[in-house]
C-alpha cells in the first residue's frame, strides 16, 4: 500500500512546476507595464465618439451628395419647359410631328 502512495506522490510531484519552469514567467512589473499600454474604458468611449463623429460626418457628406446628383438627375423640369417649347415652335409652324 506504501507504494502505491509512494507511486502516487512521485507522479504528482513530476507535475508540479519547478523552479526554473517558473523563472520564465511575467513577473509583476512585467504585468503592471504590459497592462498600462493598454487602451482604458475612456480611450474606448473616446474612440467610439470619434468614430460616430466621422460617420455622421461621412454620411451627411454621401446624403448631400446624392441630393446634388438627384438634382442633375431629375430632368423632368426641363422636360416639361421643352415640351412647352416644342408646342410653340409646332404652332408657329404649323405643322404637328
Amino acid at each position: 500500500m506504501s507504494e502505491l502512495t509512494r507511486e502516487y506522490f512521485d507522479r504528482q510531484m513530476a507535475r508540479v512546476a519547478h523552479l526554473h519552469d517558473v523563472e520564465n514567467l511575467a513577473s509583476k512589473e512585467d504585468l503592471k507595464s504590459a497592462v498600462a499600454k493598454l487602451a482604458t474604458k475612456q480611450d474606448i468611449r473616446e474612440g467610439l465618439e470619434e468614430l460616430a463623429h466621422i460617420t455622421s460626418a461621412g454620411f451627411a457628406r454621401t446624403e448631400k451628395r446624392f441630393d446634388e446628383i438627384e438634382k442633375h438627375l431629375d430632368v423632368s423640369e426641363q422636360l416639361k419647359i421643352f415640351e412647352r417649347k416644342f408646342k410653340q415652335l409646332e404652332e408657329a409652324l404649323h405643322i404637328k410631328l
